[in-house]
């Protein structure tokens, strides 16, 4: 008598399989968590200040302009001092419509570090960015969160690219 025996597969090589893949995926998520964690973070609400600064500066505002600074020394405190620096500093005349973002100049946080910060209790956002645009010529823009949470403009200038 001929009898077929249906072949299972083994409870051992499926246990083994599921565990493989098991590891396969944490190892996957390990490897995005840390890519994930040593990303750049620029406060957008730092580039959004300071795209809107050098806007009214090409529109030729420089009263409202000069509310979005620090309004202290390195600006200029007056209006009109401000206004001297600021042709002094930047080729106003230069300027694109358009400021485009191009990155951080010196120091930056990364997700990671802001993680640090939250579990720690501190508070999340860099004091002071530096932000580099291209607007017709090079230019730099220093940043301070202010206590009320808004970021001024501390100090600018155009360079060579």
């Amino acid at each position: 008598m001929h009898t077929e025996q249906k072949s299972r597969p083994r409870p051992r090589f499926k246990t083994g399989l599921i565990l493989v893949f098991a590891l396969f995926v944490l190892c996957v998520l390990g490897v995005a968590a840390y890519w994930g964690l040593h990303q750049r973070y620029v406060p957008p609400d730092a580039i959004a200040a300071a795209e809107r600064f050098l806007s009214l500066v090409k529109a030729g505002n420089f009263a409202e302009a000069y509310s979005l600074t620090t309004q202290d020394a390195l600006p200029g405190r007056p209006l009109e001092q401000f206004e001297s620096n600021l042709r002094h500093r930047v080729a106003v005349d230069a300027l694109t419509a358009k400021a485009e973002w191009r990155g951080v100049r010196g120091g930056f946080q990364t997700y990671g570090n802001r993680l640090r910060r939250w579990l720690a209790g501190r508070k999340l956002d860099p004091d002071s960015i530096g932000l580099e645009f291209e607007a017709g010529s090079p230019v730099e823009i220093r940043l301070l969160s202010s206590p009320d949470g808004k970021w001024r403009v501390t100090y600018f200038q155009t360079h060579a690219g």
